[in-house]
Protein backbone atom coordinates (compact mmCIF):
# COMPACT_ATOMS: atom_id res chain seq x y z
CA UNK A 1 0.00 0.00 0.00
CA UNK A 2 1.58 3.70 -1.26
CA UNK A 3 0.74 6.25 2.00
CA UNK A 4 0.04 9.93 0.51
CA UNK A 5 1.99 12.66 1.92
CA UNK A 6 0.53 14.45 4.56
CA UNK A 7 1.72 18.42 2.61
CA UNK A 8 1.58 19.45 -0.49
CA UNK A 9 4.41 19.17 -2.72
CA UNK A 10 3.89 22.67 -4.36
CA UNK A 11 3.71 24.43 -1.35
CA UNK A 12 6.24 22.59 -0.16
CA UNK A 13 8.82 23.28 -3.13
CA UNK A 14 7.74 26.83 -3.74
CA UNK A 15 9.02 27.72 0.11
CA UNK A 16 12.24 25.96 0.05
CA UNK A 17 12.98 28.01 -3.22
CA UNK A 18 12.35 31.17 -1.35
CA UNK A 19 12.62 30.65 2.41
CA UNK A 20 15.88 31.77 4.33
CA UNK A 21 17.94 34.89 3.97
CA UNK A 22 20.43 32.69 1.23
CA UNK A 23 17.67 32.82 -1.22
CA UNK A 24 17.22 36.64 -1.50
CA UNK A 25 18.27 36.91 -4.89
CA UNK A 26 15.65 34.31 -6.29
CA UNK A 27 12.89 35.76 -4.17
CA UNK A 28 13.65 39.20 -5.66
CA UNK A 29 14.21 37.66 -8.86
CA UNK A 30 11.01 35.77 -8.84
CA UNK A 31 8.57 37.49 -7.26
CA UNK A 32 4.71 36.03 -7.08
CA UNK A 33 1.50 37.97 -8.32
CA UNK A 34 -0.98 35.48 -7.76
CA UNK A 35 0.02 31.79 -8.02
CA UNK A 36 -2.82 29.44 -8.14
CA UNK A 37 -3.12 25.63 -6.64
CA UNK A 38 -5.38 23.51 -6.52
CA UNK A 39 -5.71 20.65 -3.99
CA UNK A 40 -7.71 17.46 -3.07
CA UNK A 41 -11.36 17.94 -1.90
CA UNK A 42 -11.92 21.08 -3.60
CA UNK A 43 -9.32 23.04 -1.93
CA UNK A 44 -7.73 25.57 -3.06
CA UNK A 45 -4.72 28.16 -2.41
CA UNK A 46 -2.95 31.40 -4.06
CA UNK A 47 0.13 32.67 -3.14
CA UNK A 48 1.23 36.04 -3.43
CA UNK A 49 5.06 37.84 -2.47
CA UNK A 50 6.03 41.44 -1.88
CA UNK A 51 9.26 42.39 -1.22
CA UNK A 52 10.19 39.43 1.92
CA UNK A 53 6.19 39.02 2.88
CA UNK A 54 4.64 35.58 1.91
CA UNK A 55 0.73 35.34 1.85
CA UNK A 56 -1.07 32.28 1.06
CA UNK A 57 -4.86 32.27 0.68
CA UNK A 58 -7.13 29.46 1.71
CA UNK A 59 -10.43 28.13 0.45
CA UNK A 60 -12.37 24.88 1.55
CA UNK A 61 -15.70 23.41 1.01
CA UNK A 62 -17.91 23.97 4.31
CA UNK A 63 -15.33 26.07 5.93
CA UNK A 64 -17.66 27.94 7.77
CA UNK A 65 -19.17 25.18 9.53
CA UNK A 66 -15.84 23.61 10.21
CA UNK A 67 -14.61 26.53 11.63
CA UNK A 68 -17.01 26.18 14.68
CA UNK A 69 -15.15 23.14 16.24
CA UNK A 70 -11.87 25.30 17.39
CA UNK A 71 -10.15 25.43 13.70
CA UNK A 72 -9.02 29.44 14.58
CA UNK A 73 -7.53 27.99 18.34
CA UNK A 74 -5.88 25.57 17.02
CA UNK A 75 -4.27 26.46 13.90
CA UNK A 76 -2.99 29.53 16.47
CA UNK A 77 -1.44 26.62 18.77
CA UNK A 78 -0.12 25.01 15.43
CA UNK A 79 1.74 27.90 13.97
CA UNK A 80 2.80 29.56 17.48
CA UNK A 81 6.63 29.08 16.97
CA UNK A 82 6.24 29.95 13.10
CA UNK A 83 6.06 33.53 13.50
CA UNK A 84 2.74 33.38 11.02
CA UNK A 85 -0.11 36.20 11.38
CA UNK A 86 -3.99 34.72 10.53
CA UNK A 87 -6.42 36.89 9.08
CA UNK A 88 -9.94 35.14 9.18
CA UNK A 89 -11.83 37.47 7.27
CA UNK A 90 -13.09 36.54 4.45
CA UNK A 91 -11.00 37.77 1.42
CA UNK A 92 -10.79 37.64 -2.50
CA UNK A 93 -7.87 37.30 -4.72
CA UNK A 94 -7.56 36.34 -8.41
CA UNK A 95 -11.25 36.48 -8.99
CA UNK A 96 -11.59 33.56 -5.73
CA UNK A 97 -12.87 34.04 -2.43
CA UNK A 98 -10.69 32.78 0.21
CA UNK A 99 -11.87 31.87 4.05
CA UNK A 100 -8.36 32.56 5.31
CA UNK A 101 -4.83 34.18 4.56
CA UNK A 102 -1.36 33.28 6.51
CA UNK A 103 1.34 36.04 6.35
CA UNK A 104 4.78 35.49 7.39
CA UNK A 105 8.22 37.05 6.96
CA UNK A 106 10.62 34.56 4.30
CA UNK A 107 13.98 36.54 5.00
CA UNK A 108 14.07 34.58 8.73
CA UNK A 109 14.02 31.20 9.76
CA UNK A 110 11.85 30.21 12.45
CA UNK A 111 12.87 28.88 15.16
CA UNK A 112 11.64 25.36 14.49
CA UNK A 113 14.07 25.18 11.47
CA UNK A 114 13.46 25.44 8.03
CA UNK A 115 12.30 22.21 7.02
CA UNK A 116 10.11 21.71 10.04
CA UNK A 117 8.32 25.43 9.50
CA UNK A 118 8.32 23.93 5.47
CA UNK A 119 6.21 20.31 6.35
CA UNK A 120 4.31 23.00 8.58
CA UNK A 121 3.05 25.17 6.21
CA UNK A 122 2.14 22.88 3.46
CA UNK A 123 0.31 20.87 5.77
CA UNK A 124 -2.47 23.60 6.13
CA UNK A 125 -5.18 21.52 5.00
CA UNK A 126 -4.25 18.76 7.42
CA UNK A 127 -4.60 20.97 10.12
CA UNK A 128 -8.06 22.47 9.33
CA UNK A 129 -9.79 19.56 8.48
CA UNK A 130 -7.77 17.85 11.67
CA UNK A 131 -8.69 20.30 13.75
CA UNK A 132 -12.45 19.32 14.60
CA UNK A 133 -10.71 15.73 15.71
CA UNK A 134 -8.93 17.37 18.48
CA UNK A 135 -11.76 19.69 19.38
CA UNK A 136 -13.58 16.18 20.04
CA UNK A 137 -10.97 14.58 21.80
CA UNK A 138 -11.02 17.52 24.06
CA UNK A 139 -14.60 17.74 24.10
CA UNK A 140 -14.41 14.09 25.80
CA UNK A 141 -11.42 14.30 28.16
CA UNK A 142 -13.90 17.59 29.42
CA UNK A 143 -17.15 15.60 29.22
CA UNK A 144 -19.12 18.29 26.82
CA UNK A 145 -19.31 16.47 24.15
CA UNK A 146 -22.76 16.91 22.06
CA UNK A 147 -25.39 14.29 21.78
CA UNK A 148 -25.93 14.13 18.30
CA UNK A 149 -22.49 13.38 16.51
CA UNK A 150 -20.68 16.31 15.06
CA UNK A 151 -20.71 16.74 11.02
CA UNK A 152 -17.65 18.13 9.33
CA UNK A 153 -18.60 18.79 5.98
CA UNK A 154 -15.43 18.59 3.91
CA UNK A 155 -16.55 17.66 0.44
CA UNK A 156 -19.48 19.76 -1.34
CA UNK A 157 -21.38 16.23 -1.62
CA UNK A 158 -19.17 14.18 1.53
CA UNK A 159 -19.53 14.77 4.90
CA UNK A 160 -16.77 13.50 8.19
CA UNK A 161 -18.74 12.48 11.47
CA UNK A 162 -17.81 12.03 14.66
CA UNK A 163 -19.80 10.54 17.70
CA UNK A 164 -18.63 9.37 21.21
CA UNK A 165 -18.95 5.46 21.67
CA UNK A 166 -19.05 3.20 24.72
CA UNK A 167 -16.58 4.57 27.24
CA UNK A 168 -14.04 6.22 25.49
CA UNK A 169 -14.17 5.16 21.74
CA UNK A 170 -14.65 7.73 19.61
CA UNK A 171 -16.82 6.47 16.08
CA UNK A 172 -15.49 8.39 12.75
CA UNK A 173 -17.78 8.57 9.54
CA UNK A 174 -16.85 8.93 6.43
CA UNK A 175 -19.62 9.38 3.93
CA UNK A 176 -18.46 8.29 0.55
CA UNK A 177 -19.52 8.31 -2.88
CA UNK A 178 -18.80 6.51 -5.56
CA UNK A 179 -20.54 8.06 -9.08
CA UNK A 180 -19.08 4.88 -11.16
CA UNK A 181 -20.44 1.41 -9.90
CA UNK A 182 -17.04 -0.28 -11.30
CA UNK A 183 -15.15 1.73 -8.46
CA UNK A 184 -17.55 0.40 -5.57
CA UNK A 185 -16.82 -2.94 -6.85
CA UNK A 186 -12.86 -2.57 -6.19
CA UNK A 187 -13.83 -0.70 -3.27
CA UNK A 188 -15.38 -3.48 -1.69
CA UNK A 189 -12.96 -5.60 -1.74
CA UNK A 190 -10.32 -3.31 -0.72
CA UNK A 191 -12.75 -1.96 2.45
CA UNK A 192 -13.12 -6.11 3.54
CA UNK A 193 -9.37 -5.83 3.42
CA UNK A 194 -9.60 -3.37 6.30
CA UNK A 195 -12.49 -4.88 8.76
CA UNK A 196 -10.39 -8.39 8.36
CA UNK A 197 -7.05 -6.44 9.13
CA UNK A 198 -8.23 -7.01 12.99
CA UNK A 199 -7.38 -10.80 12.68
CA UNK A 200 -3.40 -10.54 12.36
CA UNK A 201 -2.15 -10.58 15.78
CA UNK A 202 0.23 -7.68 14.68
CA UNK A 203 -3.14 -5.39 14.14
CA UNK A 204 -5.11 -7.03 16.69
CA UNK A 205 -5.16 -3.15 18.42
CA UNK A 206 -5.59 -1.38 15.21
CA UNK A 207 -9.48 0.59 15.24
CA UNK A 208 -12.39 -1.53 14.24
CA UNK A 209 -13.64 -0.98 10.56
CA UNK A 210 -16.81 -1.39 8.98
CA UNK A 211 -18.76 -0.21 6.07
CA UNK A 212 -22.96 -0.66 5.09
CA UNK A 213 -25.14 1.52 2.55
CA UNK A 214 -27.14 2.62 5.02
CA UNK A 215 -26.14 4.89 7.66
CA UNK A 216 -24.84 3.34 10.80
CA UNK A 217 -26.96 4.05 14.30
CA UNK A 218 -24.23 6.98 15.36
CA UNK A 219 -25.63 9.24 13.00
CA UNK A 220 -29.48 9.09 14.29
CA UNK A 221 -30.93 12.17 14.63
CA UNK A 222 -29.02 13.68 11.84
CA UNK A 223 -30.25 14.77 8.42
CA UNK A 224 -28.00 12.46 6.32
CA UNK A 225 -27.52 11.76 2.38
CA UNK A 226 -28.34 7.89 1.66
CA UNK A 227 -28.45 6.56 -1.94
CA UNK A 228 -27.28 3.85 -4.09
CA UNK A 229 -23.34 5.97 -5.12
CA UNK A 230 -22.82 6.33 -1.08
CA UNK A 231 -21.52 3.87 1.08
CA UNK A 232 -20.60 4.84 4.86
CA UNK A 233 -17.30 3.95 6.59
CA UNK A 234 -16.45 3.32 10.05
CA UNK A 235 -13.56 3.49 12.09
CA UNK A 236 -13.92 3.21 16.13
CA UNK A 237 -10.49 4.60 17.06
CA UNK A 238 -10.02 3.74 21.18
CA UNK A 239 -8.47 6.08 23.68
CA UNK A 240 -5.24 4.42 22.93
CA UNK A 241 -5.72 5.61 19.16
CA UNK A 242 -6.72 9.37 20.07
CA UNK A 243 -5.11 10.01 23.22
CA UNK A 244 -1.82 11.90 23.92
CA UNK A 245 1.18 11.29 21.18
CA UNK A 246 -1.20 8.81 19.05
CA UNK A 247 -3.84 11.66 18.45
CA UNK A 248 -1.21 12.93 15.65
CA UNK A 249 -0.84 10.01 13.71
CA UNK A 250 -4.43 8.61 14.11
CA UNK A 251 -5.81 11.99 12.47
CA UNK A 252 -3.08 12.31 10.01
CA UNK A 253 -4.05 9.11 8.56
CA UNK A 254 -7.81 9.44 8.82
CA UNK A 255 -7.69 13.17 7.35
CA UNK A 256 -6.52 11.48 4.03
CA UNK A 257 -8.26 8.31 3.97
CA UNK A 258 -10.53 9.52 1.29
CA UNK A 259 -8.13 10.32 -0.87
CA UNK A 260 -6.06 7.23 0.01
CA UNK A 261 -8.75 4.77 -0.98
CA UNK A 262 -10.19 6.68 -4.25
CA UNK A 263 -6.28 6.73 -5.09
CA UNK A 264 -6.02 2.90 -4.74
CA UNK A 265 -9.30 1.98 -6.75
CA UNK A 266 -8.10 4.13 -9.75
CA UNK A 267 -4.30 2.39 -9.46
CA UNK A 268 -6.36 -1.11 -9.00
CA UNK A 269 -8.48 -0.34 -12.41
CA UNK A 270 -5.28 0.75 -13.76
CA UNK A 271 -3.40 -2.39 -13.43
CA UNK A 272 -6.24 -4.71 -13.97
CA UNK A 273 -6.92 -2.58 -17.63
CA UNK A 274 -2.88 -2.99 -18.55
CA UNK A 275 -2.88 -6.76 -17.91
CA UNK A 276 -6.19 -7.08 -20.12
CA UNK A 277 -4.43 -5.14 -22.53
CA UNK A 278 -1.39 -7.53 -22.28
CA UNK A 279 -3.65 -10.37 -22.45
CA UNK A 280 -5.54 -9.24 -25.85
CA UNK A 281 -1.86 -8.29 -27.08
CA UNK A 282 -0.66 -12.36 -26.69
CA UNK A 283 -4.01 -13.66 -27.98
CA UNK A 284 -3.50 -11.37 -31.15
CA UNK A 285 0.49 -12.72 -31.45
CA UNK A 286 -1.18 -16.30 -31.42
CA UNK A 287 -3.76 -15.81 -33.86
CA UNK A 288 -1.24 -14.32 -36.16
CA UNK A 289 1.00 -16.76 -36.19
CA UNK A 290 -2.24 -19.43 -36.86
CA UNK A 291 -3.06 -17.87 -40.00
CA UNK A 292 -2.02 -18.97 -43.06
CA UNK A 293 0.36 -17.20 -45.10
CA UNK A 294 -1.14 -15.52 -48.17
CA UNK A 295 -0.86 -17.06 -51.74
CA UNK A 296 1.06 -15.40 -54.29
CA UNK A 297 -1.21 -13.38 -56.90
CA UNK A 298 -2.01 -15.36 -59.99
CA UNK A 299 -2.13 -13.65 -62.98
CA UNK A 300 -5.59 -14.11 -64.78
CA UNK A 301 -5.40 -14.39 -69.22
CA UNK A 302 -7.98 -14.45 -71.29
CA UNK A 303 -7.93 -17.14 -74.19
CA UNK A 304 -6.14 -14.41 -76.60
CA UNK A 305 -3.41 -14.49 -74.29
CA UNK A 306 -4.53 -10.92 -72.46
CA UNK A 307 -3.78 -9.87 -69.35
CA UNK A 308 -7.10 -9.83 -67.16
CA UNK A 309 -5.32 -8.13 -63.85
Amino acid sequence: MILLEGGHHMLREVLELRLGPDNAGFRERNPVDAMSIADFDDVAYCIKTKDNMFTLFFSMPGFSEISEYGVQSYLNKAYADCGVNFDFNTSTSDGKVFNFSMTFDLSTIPAIGAEAFIDNVSMIKRNVLGAPFFWYFDAIRNGTTPDLAVKIPYRKDESIYLKKGKEDSVVVVFGVTFTDKNDWVVAEVFLREFADARREPALSTAPAVSFSRTAPGELKGLTVDEGESIVFISFALFKRHWDEDKADASVSSLCQFRNYLHYHVKCSKAFMHMRMRKRVDDLLQVLNRAKPPAEGAVERKTWTGRSMN
